[in-house]
């Protein structure tokens, strides 16, 4: 993720943008298996939907694609931390264009083309311009193809070297949503090893997780989208103290072009003395018409 030859990143720089690009990694290569939760008709104790008499209509959100479908993925990672004396904010941006070479009868995706357009990780300390270094898949073109044990990469183009990474053809927003039939104001909950991608993500922070529990819930549907709201908690240790991580955020199903279109996570860990970390994890998709289309 990050270019270890860069004269301009001094060793406590360069140290954090280790840590932050191996997060940005993991935010694009771990996944979540498929979740079937049985919907609950009564809202949660932190939902905000809202008494209605008006009957409720089932809906499918089930992602598909077809041979010769392309999208485009921006997908972003931002850390601040903060403490009584430093403050720092990284930013890691990756955008990849994804060309379906082959798909199951269900829509599923079983090989792709995946060109990484852009891979940059920024850090900023206190207030300054802040320093750059790109990612090692930054230009490359990926061949992914499922297997049954896992998913085959072969380098296309450019000079990345792949040997031991794990790479998966779709991300982790897509085990989050449910395999039956929701209704608005219906909540699935995902615990433990059910949210693995989320769960790797903060334990490459360093975090010891003692329970999660990430509640989700339909808010909206309409013709073209459905909203589904996303909370987040997560009790453990960070670096030998109790800790807890609070998150909440949004999932945005685009039912036409049946692919998640936008997810995002906003939250952190407050602790005393003005130290506090704030993460934000958002990730856009959207439909490519052909190779001139540029516009991200």
């Amino acid at each position: 993720m990050v270019d270890r030859h860069n004269p301009r990143l001094g060793r406590s720089a360069y140290l954090l943008l280790m840590t932050v690009g191996s997060l940005a990694l993991l935010v694009a290569a771990c996944g979540n298996p498929r979740a079937n939760p049985q919907a609950n008709d009564a809202p949660p104790a932190n939902s905000s939907s809202r008494g209605t008499s008006e009957p409720r209509a089932a809906v499918t959100l089930r992602p598909a694609s077809a041979q010769g479908d392309r999208f485009r993925t921006t997908r972003t990672l931002r850390v601040e931390e903060t403490t009584e004396t430093e403050r720092y904010i990284t930013v890691s941006e990756e955008v990849t264009l994804t060309n379906v070479l082959r798909v199951d009868d269900a829509g599923r995706m079983l090989g792709v083309r995946r060109t990484w357009e852009s891979s940059v990780t920024r850090l900023i300390r206190g207030y300054g311009q802040g320093e750059e270094a790109r990612g090692e898949l930054d230009g490359c073109t990926l061949d992914l193809t499922q297997r049954a044990n896992g998913v085959d990469a072969k380098v296309v183009s450019g000079d990345a070297s792949i040997r031991g990474a794990n790479f998966l053809i779709e991300g982790f927003d897509t085990g989050l949503l449910p395999l039956d039939a929701v209704r608005v104001s219906d909540y699935w909950v995902l615990e433990g090893s059910r949210i693995s991608g989320l769960n790797r993500f903060i334990e490459a922070m360093q975090f010891e997780i003692d329970k999660n529990k990430l509640t989700c819930q339909l808010t909206n549907v309409d013709a073209t989208t459905a909203r589904i709201s996303l909370d987040w908690r997560i009790s453990g240790e960070f670096r030998g103290t109790l800790a807890v991580l609070e998150f909440t955020g949004e999932l945005i199903f685009d039912r036409s072009a049946r692919l998640i279109t936008s997810f995002i996570l906003k939250g952190g860990r407050q602790v005393e003395r003005d130290e506090a970390q704030q993460i934000e994890i958002s990730i856009k998709r959207r439909p490519v018409d052909g190779w001139l289309d540029l516009d991200r």
